[in-house]
């Protein structure tokens, strides 16, 4: 069984890490989806939940890792070419204002609001494709109240693009395991 846990709020993270852990040892895959990574690295999850962001699997998008590779990538390579012997701590310091002053106001006013215009519902997309292109989860639990806006616009994007919409639920239920869920 495939659940994606949608813990934006970061309200339930004991409820979170211990319903998680228990769809690993039934043999299921457990996904939560939160907002920022930081409060959730000292929660303790088992090792095989996979803790993302929505910003990470945004970023994963082909668009956004040409925007990375021309943007930072291949002026950090420059630099670290170029920028040897005394020249080094010159060129250092110009590759972090040009990281601040020109590739970072070029990111968040140009790049970002034009991709998210193009692709308007990637993000809900991104969401689906991290379990598989076919199969996405089984089961969305939506951990707190800040999650549930973000619950309704994924189920909206996928029923629109045709997929497959998973049960919804504020916790895991106890009697469901990898083998009924298959019989259903």
């Amino acid at each position: 069984m495939q659940v994606l846990f949608l813990a934006l709020g970061a309200s339930r993270k004991r409820a979170v890490v211990e319903e998680s852990a228990e769809v690993v040892a039934r043999g299921g895959r457990a996904v939560v989806l939160v907002g920022v990574r930081k409060p959730w690295l000292d929660q303790g999850f088992a090792p095989e939940v996979e803790l993302v962001t929505a910003d990470e699997l945004e970023a994963s998008h082909l668009p956004r890792r040409l925007e990375r590779l021309v943007l930072y990538r291949v002026p950090r390579l420059v630099v670290r070419v170029a920028g040897r012997g005394p020249l080094r701590s010159r060129a250092k310091r110009a590759l972090k204002a040009y990281e601040r002053r020109v590739a970072g106001r070029i990111h968040r006013r140009v790049f970002v609001p034009l991709h998210r215009r193009v692709w308007p519902r990637l993000a809900d997309r991104m969401v689906w494709r991290h379990f598989s292109p076919r199969k996405g989860p089984e089961l969305m639990v939506v951990a707190d109240a800040l999650s549930v806006p973000r619950a309704v616009q994924l189920i909206q994007a996928w029923e629109s693009e045709g997929l497959a919409v998973p049960r919804v639920s504020y916790g895991i239920d106890s009697d469901v395991s990898p083998q009924t869920s298959a019989a259903r």
